[in-house]
């Protein structure tokens, strides 16, 4: 079969060898998408769209669920990837750009990325990480400048690093690396001499012979009729009418692979009972896309901060308690979701988790362990809410970060920003508010405990010798009974079980030391 599409397609005699000819296409089609004669034979489809939304890392989470659906359950012949994107995160991008690439070549499943109007900036890495690419006629791909977070331009030791990673990818499916450098780098000239792709040191090397392709000065981005003609896009998909998908089956996600318009082309179009089956964003991947934004990550690092300070300055266990756990465990669950740290981070978090609660329920005081604990575990915690920090390399010869760097700093300067916040707010809360949060009692899981003073004056405190009894475990601190009141106490040294007689050996401003009586 020959697709002579291609040759009636703004054939130019200058290109034709950048042009990949229907004869190789043809050949590669056979090769990588093998379908069954008699059917049924399964299509994936993605869809990452929205002039107005940027790829991130909930596109990334969409992207990863969608091919581990694909790979596990409906094992497709291979996947549309439906492109309508301005770009967004080069992290994401990259991540996704990588799982596209390992669907191809480790399970067989080839991606055709249909580029339905936008491939622009991250779009475009995208596209050059499918096997095959096709355009509508309004189709457009490229401007892939990185900017800073700020929408600044980057610094050119970025540039560098981000253009040679085009290069790499567009490489990698044998298309031509200059032209993907084009679009990220806009100093660089580019013409068609003697049917070959050469990189000129300035404009004015241009010969009137020559097909320019860049300027200086100006990011490449190509229509769909260059993308033909120089070799990044394999098949032009022109205007045709089609059977619309109907509302019910957009809903359900399933629909005939002929109401596609890549259906159209002539390998395609034989594909015999070929049904396509669409990813669609679930709550669950949507709750946590929402959960892994850099907004909500420290809004729940704020309330995990906040909680846990309240619970320890508060009899009891109650609401702070709660927010504070309900924070780390939707923390969790997102870095879980996007893959974001390995098992040594939670590693660290829970071996330091256990140090503290060993240091406060089993060792009198707090000491050398419990500050172990606590270095532990806050390493394991910005471990786990800094997604790619074992993706980060750092190029010493540029001295500049990688993508993944860059987007660390970027949610570091979140947290950092967060845990300034955080410190003020407790001390606020320390100065002015601590003593007064007895409207939370009805929410405090009291257990054994008994009443509770808060700061009281030092003439209503014990004198020295007063004898009592432990009313809730001193581990090293609770409750004591003596003369019938109740007074919050701190053991001097061992831990002291209800019910054990003992007697005040020291008054520390409001705090009550004793000892078990001999």
């Amino acid at each position: 079969m020959r697709l002579l599409f291609f040759l009636a397609f703004f054939s130019l005699p200058l290109v034709a060898q950048l042009e990949i000819s229907p004869e190789q296409i043809e050949q590669s089609l056979k090769t990588h998408i093998t379908y069954s004669e008699e059917g049924p034979n399964p299509i994936g489809h993605i869809y990452i769209g929205g002039h107005d939304s940027q790829i991130s890392q909930g596109t990334y989470l969409y992207v990863k669920n969608a091919l581990d659906y694909f790979r596990d359950e409906v094992k497709p012949i291979f996947i549309i990837l439906e492109l309508d994107t301005p770009g967004g995160q080069v992290f994401a991008a990259q991540k996704i750009s990588d799982a596209l690439k390992e669907m191809d070549i480790q399970y067989d499943i080839p991606i055709v990325t249909v580029i339905n109007n936008w491939a622009i900036s991250a779009g475009a890495m995208l596209a050059y990480s499918s096997r095959y690419i096709a355009t509508v006629k309004d189709g457009s791909m490229g401007a892939a400048a990185p900017v800073s977070q700020q929408g600044e331009a980057t610094s050119e030791k970025v540039n560098s690093a981000i253009r040679t990673d085009f290069a790499n990818r567009a490489a990698f499916f044998d298309r031509n690396p200059l032209i993907a450098e084009a679009m990220v780098d806009a100093d660089l000239t580019l013409v068609i001499r003697g049917n070959e792709v050469v990189k000129l040191p300035d404009n004015e090397a241009i010969l009137p012979s020559d097909l320019v392709i860049s300027k200086e000065g100006k990011l490449l981005t190509l229509s769909a009729k260059q993308m033909i003609d120089w070799g990044v896009a394999d098949f032009s998909l022109l205007p045709e009418k089609l059977v619309p998908i109907t509302a019910d089956e957009k809903e359900a996600g399933k629909w005939a692979a002929s109401k596609e318009l890549l259906f159209t082309l002539p390998f395609f179009k034989a594909i015999p009972n070929a049904q396509v089956t669409s990813f669609k964003m679930d709550w669950k991947t949507k709750f946590f896309s929402f959960l892994g934004s850099p907004v909500v990550t420290s809004l729940l690092f704020l309330g995990l901060m906040i909680g846990f300070y309240m619970e320890v300055s508060t009899p009891g266990f109650g609401l702070p308690g709660i927010v504070g756990i309900v924070c780390l465990g939707l923390i969790l669950m997102s870095s879980f979701s996007l893959q974001a740290a390995s098992w040594f981070e939670f590693i660290l978090l829970g071996v330091g988790v256990g140090m503290i609660l060993v240091e406060i329920f089993l060792i009198p005081g707090f000491g050398f362990i419990g500050v172990i604990g606590i270095i532990l575990a806050i390493a394991g915690l910005f471990g786990i809410l800094l997604p790619g920090l074992k993706e980060v390399s750092f190029d010493f010869d540029t001295q500049t970060l990688n993508a993944a760097g860059e987007f660390l700093l970027h949610r570091l300067a979140w947290l950092s920003g967060t845990l300034v916040v955080g410190v003020v707010v407790i001390a606020v809360l320390a100065k002015y508010f601590v003593p007064r949060f007895g409207f939370l009692s009805p929410l405090v899981l009291k257990g054994e405990q008994v009443g509770y003073v808060s700061g009281p004056s030092r003439d209503t405190l014990p004198d020295l010798g007063a004898q009592g009894e432990v009313l809730s475990p001193l581990r090293p601190a609770g409750k004591v009974e003596i003369s019938g009141e109740v007074y919050d106490a701190v053991s001097s040294g061992n831990f002291l079980e209800k019910g054990q007689r003992v007697k005040v050996i020291d008054v520390e401003g409001s705090k009550i030391v004793v000892e078990e009586e001999a």
